[in-house]
Protein backbone atom coordinates (compact mmCIF):
# COMPACT_ATOMS: atom_id res chain seq x y z
CA UNK A 1 0.00 0.00 0.00
CA UNK A 2 1.42 3.23 -1.15
CA UNK A 3 1.46 5.36 2.19
CA UNK A 4 2.27 8.87 0.53
CA UNK A 5 -0.91 10.61 -0.84
CA UNK A 6 -1.99 9.89 2.50
CA UNK A 7 0.73 11.38 4.77
CA UNK A 8 1.08 14.67 2.07
CA UNK A 9 -2.85 15.05 2.86
CA UNK A 10 -2.12 15.22 6.73
CA UNK A 11 1.19 17.36 6.04
CA UNK A 12 -1.11 19.69 3.89
CA UNK A 13 -4.35 19.71 6.11
CA UNK A 14 -2.01 19.44 9.50
CA UNK A 15 -0.29 22.24 7.82
CA UNK A 16 -3.13 24.34 7.21
CA UNK A 17 -4.61 24.09 10.36
CA UNK A 18 -0.92 25.24 12.12
CA UNK A 19 -1.54 28.00 10.12
CA UNK A 20 -5.05 29.07 11.42
CA UNK A 21 -3.75 28.44 14.61
CA UNK A 22 -1.14 31.13 14.22
CA UNK A 23 -3.76 33.33 12.78
CA UNK A 24 -6.07 32.61 15.68
CA UNK A 25 -3.49 33.62 18.41
CA UNK A 26 -2.22 35.86 16.35
CA UNK A 27 -6.14 37.79 16.38
CA UNK A 28 -6.13 37.25 20.24
CA UNK A 29 -3.61 40.05 20.51
CA UNK A 30 -1.46 38.48 22.99
CA UNK A 31 1.86 39.35 22.96
CA UNK A 32 3.31 38.59 26.29
CA UNK A 33 3.87 35.55 28.33
CA UNK A 34 5.16 33.63 24.46
CA UNK A 35 2.05 34.44 22.83
CA UNK A 36 4.22 35.68 20.09
CA UNK A 37 6.74 32.90 20.04
CA UNK A 38 3.59 30.81 19.52
CA UNK A 39 2.75 32.10 16.45
CA UNK A 40 6.60 32.12 14.83
CA UNK A 41 6.16 28.48 16.31
CA UNK A 42 2.82 27.55 14.55
CA UNK A 43 3.68 29.32 11.47
CA UNK A 44 7.22 27.54 10.58
CA UNK A 45 6.16 24.32 11.79
CA UNK A 46 2.44 24.98 9.34
CA UNK A 47 4.73 26.12 6.52
CA UNK A 48 7.07 23.18 7.25
CA UNK A 49 4.66 20.50 6.49
CA UNK A 50 2.96 22.39 3.66
CA UNK A 51 5.94 22.73 1.61
CA UNK A 52 6.95 18.85 2.61
CA UNK A 53 3.43 18.10 1.29
CA UNK A 54 3.97 19.19 -1.82
CA UNK A 55 7.45 18.39 -2.35
CA UNK A 56 6.43 14.61 -1.64
CA UNK A 57 3.45 15.13 -4.13
CA UNK A 58 5.98 16.26 -7.33
CA UNK A 59 8.47 14.20 -6.43
CA UNK A 60 9.69 11.80 -9.64
CA UNK A 61 7.37 13.92 -11.37
CA UNK A 62 8.44 14.56 -15.07
CA UNK A 63 8.61 18.03 -16.67
CA UNK A 64 10.31 21.42 -15.84
CA UNK A 65 7.14 22.92 -13.39
CA UNK A 66 7.39 19.20 -10.94
CA UNK A 67 11.23 20.56 -10.96
CA UNK A 68 10.65 23.91 -9.56
CA UNK A 69 7.86 23.25 -7.00
CA UNK A 70 10.17 19.73 -5.78
CA UNK A 71 13.65 22.23 -5.55
CA UNK A 72 11.62 25.37 -3.73
CA UNK A 73 9.15 22.70 -1.34
CA UNK A 74 12.56 21.16 -0.30
CA UNK A 75 14.51 24.59 0.25
CA UNK A 76 11.12 25.66 2.29
CA UNK A 77 10.84 22.83 4.41
CA UNK A 78 14.40 22.12 5.22
CA UNK A 79 14.47 25.99 6.04
CA UNK A 80 11.43 25.88 8.92
CA UNK A 81 12.89 22.59 9.99
CA UNK A 82 16.26 24.51 10.86
CA UNK A 83 14.82 26.82 13.27
CA UNK A 84 12.04 25.38 14.51
CA UNK A 85 13.66 24.20 17.56
CA UNK A 86 15.19 27.71 18.03
CA UNK A 87 11.73 29.26 17.70
CA UNK A 88 10.35 26.25 20.39
CA UNK A 89 12.85 27.36 22.67
CA UNK A 90 12.06 31.21 22.47
CA UNK A 91 8.49 29.75 23.52
CA UNK A 92 9.74 27.70 26.14
CA UNK A 93 11.62 30.53 27.44
CA UNK A 94 8.61 32.73 28.88
CA UNK A 95 7.39 30.27 31.04
CA UNK A 96 10.83 30.02 33.08
CA UNK A 97 11.18 31.29 36.22
CA UNK A 98 11.71 35.06 35.76
CA UNK A 99 15.42 34.81 37.98
CA UNK A 100 16.36 31.70 35.75
CA UNK A 101 14.88 33.24 32.51
CA UNK A 102 17.50 35.94 31.62
CA UNK A 103 20.18 33.66 32.30
CA UNK A 104 18.65 31.00 30.06
CA UNK A 105 18.54 33.56 27.39
CA UNK A 106 21.72 34.64 27.60
CA UNK A 107 23.80 31.03 27.54
CA UNK A 108 21.27 29.06 25.38
CA UNK A 109 20.33 32.17 22.54
CA UNK A 110 23.89 31.88 20.92
CA UNK A 111 24.21 28.38 20.89
CA UNK A 112 20.99 28.78 18.93
CA UNK A 113 22.19 31.06 16.88
CA UNK A 114 25.05 29.03 16.28
CA UNK A 115 23.48 25.77 15.30
CA UNK A 116 20.44 26.79 13.71
CA UNK A 117 22.44 28.97 11.50
CA UNK A 118 24.68 26.73 10.58
CA UNK A 119 22.10 24.74 9.10
CA UNK A 120 21.11 27.20 7.25
CA UNK A 121 24.26 28.07 5.78
CA UNK A 122 24.41 24.62 4.86
CA UNK A 123 21.05 24.41 3.61
CA UNK A 124 22.01 26.95 1.21
CA UNK A 125 25.46 25.88 0.10
CA UNK A 126 24.04 22.43 -0.42
CA UNK A 127 22.01 24.32 -3.44
CA UNK A 128 25.47 24.42 -5.61
CA UNK A 129 27.42 21.33 -4.15
CA UNK A 130 24.15 18.77 -2.94
CA UNK A 131 26.34 18.54 0.21
CA UNK A 132 22.81 18.51 2.78
CA UNK A 133 20.77 17.05 -0.15
CA UNK A 134 20.31 17.01 -3.93
CA UNK A 135 17.35 16.60 -6.34
CA UNK A 136 18.16 14.25 -9.43
CA UNK A 137 16.78 14.92 -13.45
CA UNK A 138 14.07 12.96 -12.38
CA UNK A 139 13.11 15.29 -9.55
CA UNK A 140 13.79 12.65 -6.97
CA UNK A 141 14.93 13.80 -3.78
CA UNK A 142 18.35 12.40 -2.21
CA UNK A 143 20.36 12.91 1.21
CA UNK A 144 24.05 14.54 1.46
CA UNK A 145 26.68 13.31 3.60
CA UNK A 146 26.27 16.74 5.68
CA UNK A 147 22.50 15.59 6.11
CA UNK A 148 23.62 13.67 8.96
CA UNK A 149 26.02 16.36 10.23
CA UNK A 150 23.24 19.01 10.50
CA UNK A 151 20.29 16.57 12.10
CA UNK A 152 22.62 15.95 14.24
CA UNK A 153 23.14 19.30 15.67
CA UNK A 154 19.45 19.37 16.39
CA UNK A 155 19.33 16.26 18.44
CA UNK A 156 21.62 18.12 20.60
CA UNK A 157 19.89 21.12 20.63
CA UNK A 158 16.88 19.66 21.55
CA UNK A 159 18.42 17.00 23.76
CA UNK A 160 19.82 19.71 25.92
CA UNK A 161 15.97 21.36 25.80
CA UNK A 162 14.56 18.42 27.16
CA UNK A 163 16.78 18.40 30.23
CA UNK A 164 16.34 21.66 30.59
CA UNK A 165 12.62 21.11 30.95
CA UNK A 166 13.02 18.02 33.14
CA UNK A 167 14.98 19.91 35.43
CA UNK A 168 12.28 22.61 35.64
CA UNK A 169 9.53 20.35 36.19
CA UNK A 170 7.76 21.31 32.78
CA UNK A 171 5.89 18.27 32.04
CA UNK A 172 4.19 18.84 28.84
CA UNK A 173 6.70 20.70 27.31
CA UNK A 174 9.37 17.82 28.07
CA UNK A 175 7.17 15.59 26.53
CA UNK A 176 6.47 17.42 23.47
CA UNK A 177 10.40 17.71 23.51
CA UNK A 178 10.78 14.55 24.16
CA UNK A 179 8.60 12.76 21.36
CA UNK A 180 10.41 15.20 19.10
CA UNK A 181 13.74 14.38 19.68
CA UNK A 182 12.78 10.63 19.57
CA UNK A 183 11.18 11.57 16.18
CA UNK A 184 14.77 13.17 14.92
CA UNK A 185 17.08 10.13 16.45
CA UNK A 186 15.24 7.71 14.16
CA UNK A 187 14.35 9.73 10.98
CA UNK A 188 18.08 10.71 11.09
CA UNK A 189 18.71 7.10 11.41
CA UNK A 190 16.27 5.24 9.40
CA UNK A 191 16.20 7.17 5.90
CA UNK A 192 12.74 8.20 4.30
CA UNK A 193 11.03 7.79 7.41
CA UNK A 194 8.47 10.34 7.75
CA UNK A 195 7.96 10.38 11.51
CA UNK A 196 9.93 13.67 12.33
CA UNK A 197 7.39 15.82 10.12
CA UNK A 198 4.51 14.05 12.04
CA UNK A 199 5.59 14.46 15.50
CA UNK A 200 6.36 17.92 14.39
CA UNK A 201 2.94 18.50 13.10
CA UNK A 202 1.23 16.93 16.72
CA UNK A 203 3.82 19.38 18.40
CA UNK A 204 2.15 21.76 16.94
CA UNK A 205 -0.76 21.35 17.79
CA UNK A 206 -0.69 20.41 21.20
CA UNK A 207 1.25 23.71 21.24
CA UNK A 208 -2.05 25.55 20.08
CA UNK A 209 -4.49 23.57 22.32
CA UNK A 210 -2.15 24.19 25.64
CA UNK A 211 -2.11 28.11 24.40
CA UNK A 212 -6.08 28.07 24.11
CA UNK A 213 -6.24 26.62 27.72
CA UNK A 214 -3.96 29.50 28.74
CA UNK A 215 -5.85 31.98 27.21
CA UNK A 216 -9.07 30.37 28.74
CA UNK A 217 -8.11 30.53 32.09
CA UNK A 218 -6.67 33.89 31.77
CA UNK A 219 -10.27 35.14 30.27
CA UNK A 220 -11.33 33.59 33.31
CA UNK A 221 -9.21 35.25 35.66
CA UNK A 222 -10.23 38.78 33.89
CA UNK A 223 -13.91 37.49 34.40
CA UNK A 224 -13.67 36.77 37.97
CA UNK A 225 -11.18 40.19 38.76
CA UNK A 226 -14.24 42.27 36.42
CA UNK A 227 -16.83 40.54 39.09
CA UNK A 228 -15.11 41.39 41.91
CA UNK A 229 -14.20 44.74 40.92
CA UNK A 230 -18.10 45.29 40.18
CA UNK A 231 -19.29 43.82 43.54
CA UNK A 232 -16.16 46.63 45.03
CA UNK A 233 -17.95 49.26 43.21
CA UNK A 234 -21.15 48.53 43.85
CA UNK A 235 -20.58 48.17 47.72
CA UNK A 236 -18.75 51.77 47.23
CA UNK A 237 -21.64 53.22 45.80
CA UNK A 238 -23.77 51.54 48.83
CA UNK A 239 -21.68 53.25 51.38
CA UNK A 240 -21.76 56.43 49.80
CA UNK A 241 -25.37 56.05 49.46
CA UNK A 242 -25.52 54.99 53.39
CA UNK A 243 -23.29 57.75 54.17
CA UNK A 244 -25.63 60.45 52.35
CA UNK A 245 -28.37 59.59 54.27
CA UNK A 246 -26.67 58.98 57.85
CA UNK A 247 -25.96 63.10 57.74
CA UNK A 248 -29.08 64.06 56.04
CA UNK A 249 -31.32 62.68 59.08
CA UNK A 250 -29.13 63.39 61.53
CA UNK A 251 -29.25 66.88 60.71
CA UNK A 252 -33.39 66.82 60.32
CA UNK A 253 -33.33 65.48 64.30
CA UNK A 254 -31.01 68.02 65.31
CA UNK A 255 -32.71 70.92 63.53
CA UNK A 256 -35.89 69.88 65.00
CA UNK A 257 -33.87 69.31 68.86
CA UNK A 258 -32.89 73.12 67.93
CA UNK A 259 -36.54 74.80 67.00
CA UNK A 260 -37.98 73.09 70.47
CA UNK A 261 -35.59 74.16 72.48
CA UNK A 262 -36.62 77.55 71.89
CA UNK A 263 -40.60 76.50 72.11
CA UNK A 264 -40.71 73.76 75.08
CA UNK A 265 -37.53 72.52 77.02
CA UNK A 266 -39.16 69.92 77.83
CA UNK A 267 -40.28 68.38 74.53
CA UNK A 268 -36.93 69.09 73.40
CA UNK A 269 -35.52 66.81 76.15
CA UNK A 270 -37.77 64.25 74.74
CA UNK A 271 -36.68 64.66 71.75
CA UNK A 272 -32.97 64.47 72.53
CA UNK A 273 -34.49 61.18 74.59
CA UNK A 274 -35.67 59.49 71.57
CA UNK A 275 -32.29 61.19 69.34
CA UNK A 276 -30.02 59.12 71.87
CA UNK A 277 -32.11 55.62 71.77
CA UNK A 278 -32.13 55.92 67.96
CA UNK A 279 -27.96 56.41 68.33
CA UNK A 280 -27.97 53.73 70.58
CA UNK A 281 -29.36 51.08 69.51
CA UNK A 282 -29.12 51.47 65.56
CA UNK A 283 -25.97 53.20 64.36
CA UNK A 284 -23.89 49.18 64.27
CA UNK A 285 -26.70 48.57 62.45
CA UNK A 286 -26.57 51.22 60.18
CA UNK A 287 -22.96 50.31 59.07
CA UNK A 288 -24.19 46.69 58.67
CA UNK A 289 -23.06 45.85 55.18
CA UNK A 290 -26.08 42.69 55.78
CA UNK A 291 -29.57 43.36 55.55
CA UNK A 292 -31.00 43.93 59.49
CA UNK A 293 -34.17 42.94 60.84
CA UNK A 294 -37.12 44.51 60.36
CA UNK A 295 -38.01 45.37 64.43
CA UNK A 296 -34.47 47.42 63.80
CA UNK A 297 -34.82 49.37 61.04
CA UNK A 298 -39.16 50.22 62.35
CA UNK A 299 -37.41 51.89 66.02
CA UNK A 300 -35.51 54.12 63.77
CA UNK A 301 -38.40 55.47 62.19
CA UNK A 302 -40.52 55.13 65.50
CA UNK A 303 -37.79 57.60 67.36
CA UNK A 304 -37.91 59.67 64.09
CA UNK A 305 -41.88 59.95 63.90
CA UNK A 306 -41.71 60.66 67.37
CA UNK A 307 -39.07 63.23 67.22
CA UNK A 308 -41.15 65.15 64.14
CA UNK A 309 -44.44 64.83 65.98
CA UNK A 310 -42.80 67.23 68.79
CA UNK A 311 -42.19 68.90 66.25
CA UNK A 312 -45.65 68.92 64.55
CA UNK A 313 -48.24 67.78 67.02
CA UNK A 314 -51.04 69.23 64.96
CA UNK A 315 -49.57 68.44 61.81
CA UNK A 316 -48.35 65.27 61.57
CA UNK A 317 -50.55 62.06 62.18
CA UNK A 318 -49.14 58.17 62.15
CA UNK A 319 -50.11 54.73 62.11
CA UNK A 320 -47.80 51.83 62.48
CA UNK A 321 -49.49 48.20 61.82
CA UNK A 322 -46.71 46.12 61.52
CA UNK A 323 -48.33 42.27 62.20
CA UNK A 324 -45.29 40.83 60.19
CA UNK A 325 -41.87 41.68 61.23
CA UNK A 326 -39.64 38.15 61.04
CA UNK A 327 -37.75 39.57 57.80
CA UNK A 328 -34.84 41.36 57.02
CA UNK A 329 -33.93 44.62 54.68
CA UNK A 330 -31.18 46.93 54.04
CA UNK A 331 -30.54 49.32 57.12
CA UNK A 332 -32.21 52.77 56.43
CA UNK A 333 -34.21 52.15 53.41
CA UNK A 334 -37.66 52.62 55.35
CA UNK A 335 -36.84 55.94 56.92
CA UNK A 336 -35.85 57.64 53.74
CA UNK A 337 -38.95 56.73 52.30
CA UNK A 338 -41.23 58.03 55.49
CA UNK A 339 -38.86 61.00 55.87
CA UNK A 340 -40.24 61.77 52.02
CA UNK A 341 -43.79 61.31 53.37
CA UNK A 342 -43.24 63.62 56.21
CA UNK A 343 -41.12 66.49 54.48
CA UNK A 344 -42.90 66.24 51.24
CA UNK A 345 -46.05 64.99 51.73
CA UNK A 346 -48.01 65.70 54.90
CA UNK A 347 -45.85 69.29 55.35
CA UNK A 348 -46.87 70.38 52.28
CA UNK A 349 -50.84 70.63 53.75
CA UNK A 350 -51.36 73.26 55.98
CA UNK A 351 -53.69 71.29 57.58
CA UNK A 352 -51.36 68.17 57.71
CA UNK A 353 -52.18 64.75 57.24
CA UNK A 354 -51.56 61.26 58.23
CA UNK A 355 -48.72 58.49 57.46
CA UNK A 356 -50.28 55.06 57.00
CA UNK A 357 -47.32 51.72 57.91
CA UNK A 358 -48.13 48.45 57.35
CA UNK A 359 -46.42 44.99 56.46
CA UNK A 360 -47.92 41.97 55.19
CA UNK A 361 -46.66 38.59 53.03
CA UNK A 362 -47.66 36.76 50.50
CA UNK A 363 -46.05 33.03 49.14
CA UNK A 364 -43.57 35.27 47.64
CA UNK A 365 -42.80 38.32 49.47
CA UNK A 366 -42.86 40.34 52.44
CA UNK A 367 -44.71 44.05 51.54
CA UNK A 368 -43.58 47.01 53.84
CA UNK A 369 -46.31 49.84 52.37
CA UNK A 370 -45.97 53.48 53.31
CA UNK A 371 -49.08 55.29 52.63
CA UNK A 372 -49.70 58.81 52.89
CA UNK A 373 -52.77 61.52 52.25
CA UNK A 374 -49.82 64.29 51.34
CA UNK A 375 -50.09 66.80 47.98
CA UNK A 376 -48.65 63.75 45.86
CA UNK A 377 -46.91 64.37 42.49
CA UNK A 378 -46.73 63.30 39.25
CA UNK A 379 -44.34 59.78 39.36
CA UNK A 380 -43.39 60.89 35.23
CA UNK A 381 -42.07 64.65 35.90
CA UNK A 382 -38.60 65.26 35.53
CA UNK A 383 -37.38 66.81 39.02
CA UNK A 384 -36.56 69.87 39.66
CA UNK A 385 -33.75 71.27 41.73
CA UNK A 386 -35.81 71.80 44.63
CA UNK A 387 -36.49 67.94 45.01
CA UNK A 388 -33.48 66.75 43.35
CA UNK A 389 -31.92 65.05 47.27
CA UNK A 390 -35.36 63.26 47.59
CA UNK A 391 -35.27 61.71 44.33
CA UNK A 392 -31.54 60.97 44.62
CA UNK A 393 -32.49 58.97 48.31
CA UNK A 394 -35.25 56.79 46.58
CA UNK A 395 -32.82 55.94 44.24
CA UNK A 396 -29.85 55.17 46.67
CA UNK A 397 -32.98 53.48 48.70
CA UNK A 398 -33.76 50.86 45.05
CA UNK A 399 -30.23 50.71 44.42
CA UNK A 400 -29.80 49.15 48.31
CA UNK A 401 -32.54 47.01 48.07
CA UNK A 402 -32.24 45.26 45.19
CA UNK A 403 -28.14 44.90 45.81
CA UNK A 404 -28.38 43.18 49.25
CA UNK A 405 -32.01 42.02 49.30
CA UNK A 406 -32.83 41.34 45.57
CA UNK A 407 -36.02 43.89 46.32
CA UNK A 408 -37.89 46.22 44.94
CA UNK A 409 -39.59 49.57 45.43
CA UNK A 410 -42.39 50.75 43.35
CA UNK A 411 -43.97 54.40 43.92
CA UNK A 412 -47.68 55.85 43.03
CA UNK A 413 -48.75 58.53 43.53
CA UNK A 414 -51.23 61.17 41.87
CA UNK A 415 -51.31 64.79 42.41
CA UNK A 416 -53.45 65.31 45.49
CA UNK A 417 -54.51 62.27 46.24
CA UNK A 418 -51.48 61.28 48.46
CA UNK A 419 -48.30 58.73 47.45
CA UNK A 420 -47.84 55.07 48.05
CA UNK A 421 -44.19 53.51 48.55
CA UNK A 422 -44.41 49.82 48.70
CA UNK A 423 -41.32 48.23 49.46
CA UNK A 424 -41.00 44.47 48.28
CA UNK A 425 -38.75 41.69 49.46
CA UNK A 426 -38.68 38.40 47.77
CA UNK A 427 -38.71 34.93 50.05
CA UNK A 428 -36.06 32.99 49.65
CA UNK A 429 -36.66 29.94 47.67
CA UNK A 430 -36.73 26.48 49.78
CA UNK A 431 -34.87 24.15 47.93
Amino acid sequence: MNIDPYYSAFEFWGGIFLLLAALILWLSGEKQSGGRSAVWAEVSAGIMLIADSFAYSFRGGSGKFAGIVVRVSNFICVFAACWLAGLFFQYLSHFFPEERRRRYIDWWKPAILLICGSDTILLIVSQFTGSMYSIDEDNIYHRGSFMGLAMALQVLLILSYLILLIREKMILPALIAGGTLIALVIQTLVYGSPILNIACGMAGMILFVREMIRETRKSEKKDALIIENKDTIMEMQARIALSQIKPHFLYNALNSVYVLCGRDVNEARNAISHLSDYLRSNMSYIDSKLPIPFSREMELVENYLAIEKIRFPEELNYTIVTPVTRFTLPALTLQPIVENAVRHGIMSLDSGGIITITTRETDQAYIVSVVDNGVGFDVNAQSTEEDSAAHIGIRNVRERLKRLSNGELVIRSEPGHGTEAVIRIPKEKKV
